[in-house]
């Protein structure tokens, strides 16, 4: 017997949702110009021909390329400004300030004098990636090592553990769930900064894309660079799910459940 788990609700409202929205904007595209708003079958149709021609690829391949080693460079530099404020009291009153007086200026806004020092290239791009990425890790790698239960690093102070042992075999352990979020929402923002980037100064990247079919009034194209966005931003995510998922069992338990449960339980 068919039973209705919350799990397969869920699934079902998804597929009722987006059933809707394609209809709502199938019954739009009909009412206006295909200009303005193309439907849903042609930009399919565009799409499909898009892709099986090879023209989306290297457009796609050097926007990941971007995402990639931005969020890398910016996760280097988040962890470990992160984890030097958390361990060491006279870093944290250094890096803080100067860390609230960059996020005050929008990244965004350093695109162009960024292209002029650059180039047309990727490194603006990996360069505003980095930066925007770089704040979500820094503040969630700082509150997950802060989080550490101090009865947890009495014990180990108790047993004389250096300081070194006990970030690598308590506080990290413990801080991996918030790194693990952090790092979440730094690869969508990647993502954002990247395409923006490409939007002042590139010939190639679904960000380029997008300006090129302004600039021809192709609105086709143009959609098709976001269903493209859309499709990469949701492989993202879901390739960090899996290997969060692969960690947390490593870390906490063999399922899930046990992760979920038992992550606030690091074993000394």
């Amino acid at each position: 017997m068919f039973k209705l788990t919350e799990e397969r609700l869920g699934r079902i409202l998804v597929l009722v949702s987006a059933g809707l929205f394609l209809l709502v904007w199938h019954i739009f595209a009909l009412r206006t110009s295909p200009l303005i708003l193309p439907g849903p079958d042609a930009v399919a149709t565009r799409l499909f021909s898009f892709v099986a021609s090879g023209r989306a690829w290297p457009h796609i391949l050097l926007t990941t390329q971007e995402i990639l080693a931005g969020f890398a460079f910016g996760a280097v530099l988040g962890v470990g400004c992160g984890t030097l404020a958390a361990e060491f009291s006279i870093a944290r009153r250094v890096i803080m300030p100067y860390v609230i007086i960059t996020q005050a200026l929008p990244k965004f806004a350093l695109a162009p004098i960024l292209v002029i020092w650059f180039g047309f290239g990727m490194g603006p791009k990996v360069i505003i990636a980095a930066l925007i990425a770089f704040f979500p890790l820094l503040e969630n790698t700082y509150l997950g090592l802060t989080s550490t239960p101090k009865e947890h690093v009495e014990l180990f102070r108790a047993l004389r553990a250096s300081r070194w042992f006990t970030l690598t075999r308590l506080r990290i352990p413990h801080a991996v769930p918030a790194i693990s979020s952090g790092v979440r929402v730094a690869l969508m923002l990647s993502l954002v900064g990247a395409v923006v980037a490409e939007y002042v100064g590139a010939n190639k990247g679904l960000g380029a894309l997008i300006i090129v079919s302004q600039g021809t009034l192709d609105t086709e194209l143009m959609f098709v660079a976001f269903v493209l966005l859309t499709a990469l931003g949701f492989t993202i995510d879901k390739v960090h799910g899996l290997a969060h998922r692969i960690v947390m069992r490593r870390l906490y338990g063999r399922t899930a459940v046990d992760a979920d449960s038992a992550a606030g339980h690091v074993s000394v």
